[in-house]
């Protein structure tokens, strides 16, 4: 059996550690090490550790000494666990207690398989239970081939709580040099770019938090997000594909869909008009068609609430028929 590290990073999430800790340390099949990563946080989550080691011994905390940032603590985390398999684990999210015990079995199975991802349950900020986040996917192994292609269309995990082979991760050099936002998409393409397959569970492993954004943080960290979604594209998904000489329409026609969908930015109320001409550009960078710059002109001109109208009629009909089709699996 390969030993599993779990590794959590964590930044001001005194309120959650502990359950995100004590998750994976009440595993059926306990992991022989839970890092934490604490990056300069200024609640009591430093307090909240002192006091879990008292009564977890496998756990080992890091005390950054200057603040790392998102990827560069989930880094240093990953980096600093010494596991064969090594969970990756929010510090707002949970575990269910079978997750180590199936996912190590079914990484155990396919060797070739660089990282290993569940569907998940979705909760809000006060553990209440949200819904269910599902893959539409039969197979337990993809190859690498099959999730690079699939990468095109986007980042094809129910929620980033992931199982890495430690072996896959040396091969890509962990989190270094990815960008900003949208790295562990960015991880993913990488891996699978490198010949990494992956391996799924249809069952809930594990919980996922979500949270009221009153501040509208994440609609500011659009310009973050747009650069992170073009990085994955130049840096790893068109280069793989012109290494193996494959066709990139496909590549092209995602790319419009993304940009299309992000233009929707355009309309947001949170940005200066030099933000948005910013924004535009951004836009345009991940697909100059003439659809996309339709869609920028609408969102820029007041009409995106007529867009977002016709594409939330989209998703209820696709979620529609995925929960039927599954209701039919199922049965």
């Amino acid at each position: 059996m390969m030993k599993i590290s779990v590794s959590i990073p964590t930044y001001n999430q005194g309120q959650y550690v502990e359950k995100a800790i004590l998750s994976a340390f009440n595993q059926t099949l306990k992991p022989f090490e839970i890092i934490v990563s604490n990056d300069c946080s200024t609640d009591d989550t430093m307090e909240v550790l002192e006091r879990l080691k008292l009564t977890v011994p496998i756990l080992k905390v890091i005390n950054q000494p200057v603040n790392l940032g998102i990827g560069g603590n989930v880094d240093a985390c990953l980096k600093a666990a010494s596991g064969k398999l090594i969970l990756r684990l929010d510090s707002d999210d949970y575990l269910e207690p079978d997750y180590c015990a199936v996912m190590s079995a079914l990484m155990a199975e396919y060797p070739e398989a660089g990282y290993g991802h569940a569907n998940v349950g979705e909760v809000d900020q006060f553990d209440r239970t949200l819904k269910n986040r599902t893959l539409f996917r039969n197979a337990v192994y993809q190859t690498g081939e099959e999730a690079l292609k699939a990468a095109v269309k986007g980042y094809r995990v129910a929620a980033n709580i992931l199982i890495f082979r430690k072996a896959a991760l040396e091969s890509v050099n962990y989190m270094a040099g990815r960008p900003d936002f949208g790295e562990d998409y960015h991880l993913a393409a990488d891996l699978a770019a490198k010949g990494w397959g992956n391996v799924f569970s249809a069952k809930i492993l594990s919980h996922y938090r979500v949270w009221t954004d009153t501040g509208k943080v994440r609609q500011k960290r659009k310009m973050r997000e747009l650069t992170g979604l073009l990085s994955v594209f130049k840096d790893v998904i068109e280069p793989a594909f012109t290494q193996r000489n494959w066709d990139k329409n496909s590549i092209e026609k995602s790319k419009e869909n993304i940009a299309c969908s992000q233009s929707d930015c355009l309309g947001w109320d949170v940005y200066t008009a030099e933000e948005i001409s910013e924004l535009a550009e951004a836009v345009l960078n991940l697909s100059g068609s003439g659809k996309t710059k339709r869609f920028i002109w609408l969102n820029r001109n007041g009409f995106g609430k007529y867009l977002k109208g016709i594409k939330q009629l989209e998703g209820s009909l696709k979620s529609f028929v995925k929960d039927n089709l599954l209701a039919k699996k199922v049965s």
